[in-house]
């Protein structure tokens, strides 16, 4: 009996044993799934617009004013009190107006006495050549009393044009922009009267910088543009050949044809002198990005949706953009993302709401 249960205790151990060995070696184990690669992370999207090169001239913009082509200080040439003023400032006058009339005084009186001396002195040398074509008279007293004759007709002369100078009249056509005298004045030779100012033309007048003024010749076109909108066209009259000291830059004229007097003189105005065509893509400036070299240009994608950087040099601007080569003539171009980027990456393209919105 003893010895049944001890066989049977030791069949149990044995059972015990075997299960035991079994979890260890990982037969009753079932296996481990095999690993799945982790998901690739998403392409980053980017808003795209497909450009295409057009044709468009090339300007060379620069900041300056309207002249008046004339402008010149009105003075007096001879003394006298004003006793006439018969235009008043600012109005419109014609070459050969009166603008200022002065006193005569007593030069009518002089100016008669004058023409007596001539008369006197033409008798005498009368007077003369008749003795001395009896061999009464010797050849120097006839060229005394010739002497004194054309002494006799200068001061007629000098006494004449000062009278003609009471009366100061407009050069040419224009406008007497100042008057510096009043009724009574009593004024002297040299002494301004007010200013004239001819505004039938006016002159466009900048300063391009010295980079620039090679490209520019004498009669290109250009485009006049004041602060309120309004633009004319003129031609190019005047390049430097001497750059300023202090700037560097070449004072350029251009002549605006102003006949009825509609655009002001003195104000701000924009040049914009064409020199020449060339290819380029109008852009938002928002496009424009920096490379690691801090280049300016755009970046765009390739067939194969890779980000690409392009160097662009700007041609014009507009307030709406800008105009912009070195770009390929048909290109898409990064206008919505660009900055989230770089170069060599690769993207999914969407297209841009800017180009919708356009």
């Amino acid at each position: 009996m003893k010895r049944a249960s001890l066989i049977s205790l030791l069949l149990v151990a044995l059972v015990v044993i075997w299960m035991a060995s079994g979890t260890r070696n990982g037969s009753t184990v079932p296996p481990r799934a095999p690993e799945r690669p982790a998901p690739a992370a998403p392409l980053m999207r980017v808003g795209v617009s497909e450009l295409e090169a057009e044709r468009i001239v090339r300007e060379v913009a620069v900041q300056g004013q309207l002249e008046p082509r004339r402008r010149v200080a009105i003075r007096a040439e001879t003394d006298g009190l004003v006793v006439d003023l018969p235009v008043e400032k600012g109005a419109r006058v014609a070459a050969g107006d009166l603008l200022v009339k002065l006193d005569e005084g007593d030069r009518r009186a002089q100016i008669a006495r004058a023409e007596a001396e001539v008369a006197s002195q033409e008798l005498a040398v009368s007077g003369q050549l008749e003795l001395k074509k009896k061999g009464l008279q010797a050849e120097t007293q006839l060229k005394g009393a010739e002497a004194d004759l054309a002494k006799a007709r200068a001061e007629l002369e000098r006494l004449q044009l000062d009278l003609k100078r009471t009366a100061i009249r407009a050069p040419f056509d224009g406008i007497l922009e100042t008057r510096d005298v009043e009724q009574g004045s009593l004024v002297e030779r040299a002494d301004r009267i007010g200013e004239l100012v001819d505004k039938g033309s006016l002159l466009a007048v900048g300063h391009v910088p010295q980079q620039s003024a090679g490209r520019l010749r004498l009669g290109q076109p250009l485009i006049v543009r004041l602060l309120d909108g309004r633009e004319a066209k003129a031609e190019l009259t005047y390049l430097a050949k001497v750059a300023e000291t202090g700037t560097r830059s070449f004072r350029v004229e251009a002549r605006i044809d102003n006949p009825d007097g509609s655009l002001p003189a003195g104000v701000s105005a924009e040049l914009r002198i064409q020199v020449g065509e060339e290819l380029a893509h109008f852009i938002s400036p928002a496009v424009l990005t920096l490379d690691d070299q801090g280049r300016v240009g755009v970046k765009s994608l390739d067939d194969a949706n890779r980000v690409g950087f392009y160097p662009v040099t700007l041609v014009r601007t507009r307030t709406d953009g800008a105009w912009v080569s070195g770009l390929p003539e048909r290109v898409r171009v990064i206008d919505q993302g660009q900055g989230f980027v770089t170069e060599g990456e690769t993207v999914e393209p969407v297209p841009s709401r800017l180009q919708d919105e356009s």
